[in-house]
């Protein structure tokens, strides 16, 4: 048989079995700490866990934000927190040990006051994540996942932290730091130990404590809805005359306190929801389908037919959630938007749910992002008090109560129905389908998951027109929308505009490469998308456009790679992201992953059998459209693109017997920012 690879590598066997098993049963998964809490603690607690359970239709929602809550207390989960949660909820402590063990963010062990968490996916990691995790290992005295003597600081590495456009990006308490170097992360670190809390790059401007984080991301502290008496009486800006051109979305963005209330109004917000609240449900679902708008969180499905699924006079609630767990490696558009402008979300979901017949809605926010939580849960607030959400909303006789629930790591929660057994206080796995969310959903009801964007789009047309906003983008994909540009390009950021547009339109305006560099290849869609290279800069980047060039436009992710970067190296980082984020429900995903970061691994290292990249692609074809979800899919798209763009590199990692690119040369330490 003749190969590719290096003939002369000597083979060695596989051993057989599943992944990572040996002859050594696995340890038992234990909690530490007392049995049970004293009557006064957990009197405190339940004084917080009844306000939280209050908030949902069915008091088992509340349970990641009861874990949330005894993690604050304690500083990881404990015997005693488990029993409590269980107690609340009337469940068994095995059930909710057996949702605690499968989010991330739930620790079993004590953390540090500070937990750093160094982003080590592709972007960051090429860009120099690495090195600086390296540089705190050394600096700190320990490795990933330890906690300093002193008791201050716990250091990770985590996966993508939907910041690739400030990367490589350092978490504290969840918490931006962006632009990271090693010299500067060791500052950071150092400051922490010195007691001084250095401010957040973004979002609030002061760090607090692991445990207040905790308490946040709980919900403890949301303030409750006002009584009727003391809501105060909004008045709507001026209406302005809007172009029939981007940007709209970030049309506000750089305003002082654009995320406030007052800000919002002044820029116009709000005045969609008038034009809304004097339309019939239905009406308002047509000129969302006349419209064209298509869903922005990667699948592109028409946002109106979505809505139009909903059965009407069947006697059930109905459900709007809006999914805000932004997690893919390169997606980087929510966070900003809803940190920038959160009212143009919650205007957008009071529309939708005026359109769907919801008096209750979930905004479900994946719970690395504390200073997006915290401004979400601020400009609620401010809703409440003007009288723009609880009952009779603006005198419409419409009510509506929303709630921002914050997630626990977990990139599968992005799946619709993952995201719904988890908000229901599940682990998050997909479901079978059908049924679909639009007849059986959240609690069994009619519900409608739209990603963030796509219900931020809705205001604009509601103020303006459908016809208006087919005046942007192409025909089958009209419309304004946000294209993020991350990695080596000189100015990364989010940039709005029609779809349709080339990268090579948005690179004009980005500034182009760093200096002195020039594009190898690129994601259109985030990690879950064929690569494209530079043959591709002229492809309309609309769905129809992407799809024609053997890709996906997905969440419009643009993560940008010069010829510094060893693609072998870019995708391996993918793979073990996926590996790390199955959530082990189907076989195909829970054992192909893992065998596919073993593959990638070995070459890499430059240790590439005879006949290893066919077994590579007979693995990724085990796990394509064999799987439970997409996430199968998404974990095999970069393999067999790059398999067929970059054979040679593949082959030249064999030839050498390691990886023939240097590192240090894709680092972009010290780059200036817009």
């Amino acid at each position: 048989m003749t190969t590719e690879l290096n003939p002369e590598t000597a083979a060695q066997p596989i051993p057989l079995g599943l992944p990572g098993h040996d002859a050594t049963p696995h340890p038992q998964i234990t909690f530490l700490g007392p049995e049970s809490y004293s009557d006064k603690a957990t009197a405190a607690l339940a004084e917080d866990a009844a306000k939280i359970i209050a908030r949902y239709p069915q008091s088992r929602s509340a349970l990641l934000p009861l874990l949330h809550l005894v993690q604050a207390r304690d500083g990881y989960l404990t015997k005693a927190g488990i029993g409590f949660c269980a107690d609340q909820l009337s469940l068994t402590r095995a059930a909710v040990a057996a949702v605690a063990t499968f989010y991330s963010m739930y620790r079993r062990e004590p953390t540090g006051e500070y937990l750093v968490g160094v982003c080590t996916n592709t972007t960051c990691a090429v860009m120099g994540g690495d090195e600086i995790l390296a540089t705190l290992a050394e600096h700190l005295g320990i490795e990933p996942g330890e906690t300093t003597a002193d008791g201050r600081i716990t250091l990770e590495h985590v996966e993508c932290n939907a910041a690739c456009d400030y990367a490589p990006v350092v978490m504290v308490n969840w918490e931006f730091y962006d632009d990271q170097t090693p010299a500067r992360s060791v500052e950071l670190v150092d400051d922490l130990r010195a007691g001084v809390d250095p401010a957040p790059s973004r979002g609030v401007p002061t760090l607090c404590s692991f445990r207040k984080v905790s308490r946040l991301l709980a919900g403890a502290d949301t303030p409750e809805p006002p009584h009727p008496d003391d809501i105060g009486r909004f008045t709507l800006g001026e209406r302005m005359v809007e172009p029939p051109k981007p940007p709209v979305l970030s049309s506000n963005w750089g305003q002082p306190q654009s995320w406030t209330l007052e800000s919002y109004r002044y820029a116009g917000g709000y005045h969609g929801l008038k034009e809304a609240l004097g339309l019939a449900p239905d009406e308002v679902i047509e000129i969302v389908k006349a419209s064209g708008l298509r869903g922005r969180g990667g699948a592109g499905f028409p946002v109106g037919q979505k809505w139009s699924f909903i059965p009407q006079g069947d006697g059930k609630p109905h459900y709007l959630v809006v999914n805000a767990d932004e997690s893919e490696p390169g997606t980087c558009k929510d966070m900003p938007l809803l940190l920038a402008s959160p009212h143009t979300l919650i205007e957008g979901m009071i529309i939708a749910s005026y359109a769907i017949r919801s008096d209750h809605a979930f905004i479900y926010v994946r719970g690395e992002v504390a200073s997006v939580i915290a401004r979400l849960r601020d400009a609620v607030a401010e809703a409440y008090d003007a009288g723009l959400l609880g009952r009779n909303i603006l005198g419409s006789g419409f009510d509506l109560d929303i709630v921002v629930h914050a997630g626990a790591g977990a990139y599968i929660c992005g799946e619709e129905t993952a995201l719904l057994d988890s908000l229901e206080g599940r682990r998050g796995q997909p479901r079978l389908r059908p049924p679909f969310p639009a007849v059986a959903g959240l609690y069994a009801s009619p519900t409608v998951v739209n990603n963030v964007e796509s219900i931020a789009s809705v205001p604009a047309i509601l103020r303006n027109s459908a016809d208006w906003f087919r005046q942007m983008g192409t025909e089958r994909s009209p419309g304004f929308t946000l294209y993020s540009l991350s990695g080596h390009v000189a100015n990364p950021g989010q940039y709005e505009a029609p779809l349709g547009i080339t990268l090579r339109e948005l690179l004009d305006r980005a500034g182009g490469m760093r200096p002195g560099h020039e594009l190898k290849f690129w994601t259109p869609g985030g990690s879950s998308t064929p690569l494209f290279t530079a043959d591709h800069l002229d492809v309309p980047l609309d769905y129809e456009g992407v799809a024609e060039a053997g890709s996906m436009l997905g969440t419009k992710a643009l993560q940008l790679f010069d010829e510094t970067t060893c693609v072998v190296r870019a995708v391996l980082r993918w793979s073990e992201f996926y590996k790390h984020e199955s959530c082990g429900k189907c076989t195909p995903c829970r054992e192909g992953t893992y065998w596919l970061v073993e593959m990638m691994q070995r070459l890499e290292d430059g240790q590439g059998r005879p006949g290893d990249l066919e077994k590579l692609k007979d693995i990724t074809d085990s796990i394509v459209g064999k799987s439970f979800c997409a996430l199968g899919d998404a974990a095999g798209a970069p393999i067999t693109s790059s398999l067929a763009l970059f054979r040679h590199e593949y082959l030249e990692h064999a030839r050498l017997g390691r990886c023939p690119f240097d590192p240090e040369k894709s680092t972009t330490f010290g780059r200036s920012r817009r």
